[in-house]
């Protein structure tokens, strides 16, 4: 299981949102650069960007993150994929996954992604009372999270992101009654989002759920909440 810490930019800062809301944002780094560097020595895998610039329709973050591709960490981004074109720029700067929202229910540009991009492509599976939300979790989409999985799954996509908005950001803990319900599906690789608060979530997570494949962790990290070398180590 990978511990894969969470950097979501905007406007150059690494920030956290409160449920996802940008008017809830509180700024941790100036320079994300700084961070990725100390994650690095700190042995860490994968690193969580989030483009929120991108997903606000709002600019993007690209030259920066063309900078933390280049500190040498492997990268799965998301934020604002909207088009193929957009899909290949993030590929080609070097990204080990592009993670997609909101257009993973757009069939033809599903279908054209995964034609070209296959394997590096992530699901980003947003869920709120039940149901997955798009437009940078402003909407609901109308399916339920069973029905936009199951979905997800026949389209062959393998990586499937899991998130519990109504706890992201908000260090309540996990909804670890929510993830048990994700070992039915056979035929994906499950990463979880979404409150972690404390080691004891990871323990829980890796004791309960064995099958889900890493966690992300931002505001967690952030507040001092986990030691990251600590949750590195027991992962």
């Amino acid at each position: 299981m990978l511990i894969i810490p969470a950097i979501d930019l905007l406007d150059g800062k690494v920030v956290r949102l409160y449920k996802g809301k940008r008017e809830n944002c509180k700024i941790y780094e100036n320079n994300p650069i700084k961070i990725v560097k100390k994650w690095k020595k700190y042995g860490v895998k994968l690193i969580h960007v989030v483009d929120l610039n991108a997903a606000f329709a709002s600019g993007n973050n690209l030259i920066i993150i063309s900078r933390i591709i280049k500190e040498g960490v492997d990268v799965q981004i998301g934020g604002g994929i909207h088009t193929p074109d957009k899909a290949e720029k993030l590929i080609k700067l070097g990204a080990k996954r592009i993670v997609i929202g909101s257009k993973i229910i757009d069939k033809e540009f599903l279908s054209i992604i995964t034609k070209r991009f296959s394997t590096k492509i992530a699901a980003s599976i947003d869920i709120l009372r039940g149901k997955f939300m798009v437009s940078g979790w402003q909407n609901s989409s109308g399916y339920s999270a069973e029905e936009i999985i199951t979905y997800v799954i026949k389209q062959k996509i393998k990586w499937i992101i899991y998130t519990d908005i109504s706890r992201d950001g908000t260090l309540k803990g996990i909804n670890i009654k929510a993830i048990k319900q994700l070992a039915k599906y056979k035929n994906a690789n499950f990463i979880v989002s979404g409150g972690i608060n404390s080691i004891n979530d990871i323990i829980a997570i890796k004791k309960h759920t064995p099958f889900i494949k890493g966690i992300i962790i931002g505001k967690a990290i952030y507040e001092n909440r986990i030691d990251l070398k600590e949750a590195l180590c027991l992962a």
